[in-house]
């Protein structure tokens, strides 16, 4: 996904989606217009483009769409763009970016469009992802892709082959670790992998990854007012204790040091892996299949189960002179036949509740049900006040990530790390 963009921009390329019927628009076709698009050219997005591009042609005779494609820091160049005045209809956005781009007027709020589209039911929207797309809890500043929450896939030949139980739907992480030190006594690989990044050890800072650790053992990374950074409290230092001991106390999760020749879970060294739905294409693509493997919710912390989720989407930006057209064209990729589509390829989980008891696609995986169940666990990335960064960006997702390489790498206590990280975010709340 490029994970630093959202938990929807998978790493991974999606299959090409196939001719969807074009869904109409109104009994009368809409004056021909010209639309810019601005988008990314890559692999997850492309079939996603080309759906939106060919419906809007369809069902508005004579337009045409121009396709701008986004080079560099997506964030960079739509500020450029705003302040000349010169931003695309239609833009590529993330939940990362939704509070940013609607508080900066890079995109508008779409919700009065919505609101009077009779053939648009936002209702129908799965309402912990229609969050992702809302600031504040209003408006909606994305019509979002796919229903990603990070989801466990896992090795069903490792965990045989090792004598360990599969993953159960009411694990706990105590159960979990368990297996995964007897897949380690037995067969020698590690358990949780470090998802594909430019480096051997695997992305092991990544947000849907220790936050649910964080809500599961009762803490909150800042106060509810936005004024208190609170990495140091008892609440998080034990968390961080528990996450950080993955690799410190049962060096169960892939090293920092690791490279297992590719992903590891991909090439058969590590048993699982924590990843969003469109993952699915890329192990479906690899033929033969090097083994058995299916998908399971996510075990459960101390307060209960929690996991990561997000997408990416598209918004009408501030600066459209045809915002209905523009509407017409973004808001067909949250209909039933696009989401069909994008669910046949396995590129992601419907985002429409009424699609839910639609029959499963043959498997792998067997269990895809485990998706939209553990869509219940789903939160949303902590946002944060100020010029501080956030989660994704900037000086606080690099404090944390120092500190927890700190520990992993045993040069520094969770106490310790922790505690130079919420000073140092602190320091900068203080400023305003």
């Amino acid at each position: 996904m490029m994970r630093r963009l959202s938990l929807g921009t998978a790493i991974v390329a999606v299959a090409a989606l196939g001719a969807v019927p074009a869904v109409a628009q109104s009994p009368s076709a809409p004056a021909p217009v010209t639309i810019r698009f601005g988008t990314l050219n890559a692999p997850f997005v492309d079939p996603v483009n080309k759906l939106l591009v060919d419906n809007f042609k369809a069902t508005h005779p004579g337009s045409d769409v121009q396709i701008e494609y986004i080079t560099g820091d997506t964030a960079a160049s739509y500020a450029t763009q705003a302040a000349a005045g010169t931003l695309p209809d239609v833009l590529f956005t993330a939940d990362l970016y939704v509070k940013p781009f609607a508080q900066g007027n890079i995109t508008m709020d779409m919700e009065p469009l919505a609101a009077a589209d009779p053939t648009f039911n936002m209702s129908d929207l799965y309402e912990n992802m229609l969050g992702l797309s809302k600031v504040d809890g209003k408006g909606l500043y994305m019509i979002p892709s796919s229903y990603d929450v990070v989801t466990m896939y896992y090795n069903k030949t490792m965990f045989e082959a090792a004598g360990a139980p599969l993953p159960q739907a009411d694990w706990t992480w105590d159960q979990f670790i368990a297996a995964c030190q007897t897949i380690k006594e037995k067969t020698g690989n590690y358990c949780i992998s470090g998802r594909d990044t430019p480096k051997p050890g695997g992305d092991y800072q990544w947000w849907a990854d220790y936050v649910p650790w964080i809500d599961g053992y009762g803490g909150k990374l800042i106060s509810d007012d936005g004024k208190t950074a609170l990495l140091n409290s008892p609440e998080v230092i034990a968390a961080m204790e528990a996450y950080t001991a993955l690799w410190t106390k049962y060096d169960i999760a892939q090293p920092l040091d690791f490279d297992p020749g590719g992903e590891c879970f991909m090439v058969g060294k590590c048993a699982t892996l924590l990843f969003i739905p469109g993952y699915m294409s890329a192990m479906r693509a690899l033929d033969p299949q090097p083994f058995e493997w299916d998908v399971q919710g996510i075990p459960s912390h101390p307060q209960g189960r929690f996991t990561g989720m997000g997408t990416y989407g598209f918004a009408i930006s501030a600066d459209t002179k045809n915002p209905q057209a523009a509407w017409d064209f973004v808001k067909f990729l949250d209909s039933q036949p696009a989401q069909k589509a994008i669910a046949d390829a396995y590129a992601g989980i419907p985002m429409l509740k009424s699609m839910a008891g639609d029959p499963p696609l043959p498997g792998p995986p067997n269990n895809i049900g485990a998706f939209v169940t553990n869509g219940a666990n789903g939160i949303l990335p902590t946002n944060f006040p100020g010029n501080c960064g956030s989660l994704y960006a900037g000086l606080i997702n690099q404090e944390i990530k120092d500190a927890m390489g700190a520990v992993i790498a045993k040069t520094s206590s969770v106490t310790d790390a922790f505690t130079t990280a919420n000073d140092n975010i602190q320091a900068c709340l203080d400023k305003g």
